[in-house]
């Protein structure tokens, strides 16, 4: 009996025009998006692999300079692009790709490739991820908003039960129905990930085959939700069209609107300080506290002079062992290292309250939880970004603390005056970034997890209930 209601719902949908059009538009934005994002991502790639080894090949070739002024010459990390990208970009866009890895410094991440879209890319990105949030639900509500309540209207309801087809059995064959339709959105999906496959990995992100699982699992859910929804909404309205305003007023709040309120709401509960203010305190607190005019300063500084006297058990500076100059650097870096990890500990702080925030909507809006899932299995959100960003900064201070502990080794009395060449400079190591494992990603997901599970679950007990409540009211009327 299942299998009839299937096979009749699918030949409906094949003589609706209007369906195979919003069928035929959406798979063509999928590939075209699908191709928009493997170009951009293989542009990013290339660019990057360019700009690494524009990077080495400067800093092997600097000739003679002081190791400090190295260091304030320093180098960049480059963040690497996943192939899954090419999925869902997520926040890549956003917050920056590389930075710059100098003394005394701790520098936010730059080249966003936002800042160079025009307004409507902001708005609404073209890629896979994006036009199965937005399109896939939308079709399945189309699919499905009169699903019962046209039957009613009919008088079709009467003569399903009168056949005894059993409630759950018009259910299950409904859903199967559009889902099936939904799922001619597959292609290019698997476009996606087959380009993903052949496009040059610079970074294997741990447990891919799992991240992949987990992506195409959430999104069945996802539409699943929207579809079960529709049917369910459909079965407790008096007519169909009724169910499609009530089902596209849903997708408007829940897919579009309340994202964007989410996101505003998030930044003005949690706001974050701006950049120049940002930079401008935690220089200050980092440079000026030790490097400064006041008596704090001064005395730090003097006590650092007394430990280094007493571990090396002279009475002045000028028969120390060591460059005291490249010792005061090594000093003020482990200072200031403090500093940056007190001020960007809060900056986190702030974007992740704001993540919280956004968060707490996706309980009207499963949109939300998705995007969550989604960017954080394709290795593209703010946790990312941030294990990114701590790992550059664990290198810089390592990259740092080499070329001051070459000053301080060698300098001798020369001090700032002391001079490294090329064959320094071609052994210092290079950048390398391993990305979180999957089980630290989805230890920072379960809450979107569950919410979506319970969206679709939701979802699943109303149409249920709802079919139930539709064969009732007829058996009564």
């Amino acid at each position: 009996m299942i299998k009839a209601i299937i096979w009749k719902e699918l030949l409906q949908y094949r003589r609706d025009g209007r369906i195979l059009a919003v069928l035929l538009i959406t798979l063509a934005l999928g590939f075209a998006a699908t191709l928009n994002s493997w170009s951009t991502v293989e542009t990013q790639q290339r660019e990057r692999q360019a700009a690494v080894a524009s990077d080495r090949a400067t800093w092997d070739n600097q000739g003679k300079k002081n190791p400090h002024s190295a260091a304030h010459f320093s180098r960049y990390a480059f963040q690497p692009t996943s192939s899954l990208s090419v999925f869902d970009p997520g926040l890549k866009d956003y917050m920056g790709s590389a930075i710059w890895l100098e003394a005394h410094y701790r520098d936010p991440a730059t080249l966003r490739s936002v800042e160079d879209a025009v307004e409507i890319q902001r708005f609404a990105r073209l890629t896979p991820a994006w036009i199965l949030q937005v399109f896939a639900p939308l079709l399945a509500i189309l699919l499905a908003f009169a699903g019962i309540a046209a039957e009613r209207e009919r008088g079709t309801l009467r003569q399903i039960m009168s056949s005894g087809v059993p409630p759950q059995h018009l259910f299950v064959g409904k859903a199967i129905a559009a889902l099936c339709i939904v799922g001619l959105l597959a292609p290019s999906v698997i476009a996606a990930v087959a380009l993903a496959a052949n496009t040059h990995d610079e970074v294997g992100l741990p447990g891919t085959g799992g991240r992949l699982a987990g992506i195409v699992l959430s999104y069945i859910l996802y539409i699943g939700a929207f579809t079960f929804a529709a049917i369910g909404i459909s079965a407790r309205v008096a007519k169909s069209k009724t169910a499609l305003v009530v089902l596209v007023g849903f997708w408007a709040a829940s897919v579009v609107f309340v994202p964007r309120l989410a996101s505003d709401v998030g930044s003005a509960l949690s706001p974050a300080p701006s950049a120049a203010d940002f930079q401008a305190r935690m220089s200050d607190d980092a440079s000026g506290a030790f490097w400064g005019g006041s008596e704090e300063a001064q005395q730090r500084r003097a006590d650092v002079e007394a430990n280094v006297l007493k571990q090396y058990g002279v009475d002045k500076i000028e028969d120390l062992p060591i460059n005291y100059d490249g010792y005061l650097l090594q000093e003020s870096e482990e200072f200031a290292n403090g500093v940056f990890d007190r001020y960007y500990d809060e900056l986190w702080g702030t974007y992740e309250a704001q993540s919280d925030i956004v968060r707490l909507f996706s309980i009207v809006s499963p949109t939300l939880a998705l995007s969550n899932i989604s960017s954080a299995l394709a290795g593209s959100d703010l946790f990312a970004h941030r294990h990114f960003a701590d790992s550059a900064e664990l290198f810089r201070r390592d990259f740092v603390k080499l070329l001051n502990e070459e000053m301080i080794q060698k300098g001798g009395q020369d001090g700032y005056g002391y001079m490294a060449d090329n064959d320094f400079w071609q052994t210092n190591p290079d950048f390398t970034y391993t990305p979180p494992p999957l089980g630290a990603v989805m230890s920072n997901i379960w809450v979107d997890i569950l919410v979506l599970l319970g969206w679709t679950f939701a979802a699943l007990l109303l149409a249920f209930r709802g079919v139930r409540f539709s064969f009732k009211q007829e058996a009564v009327a």
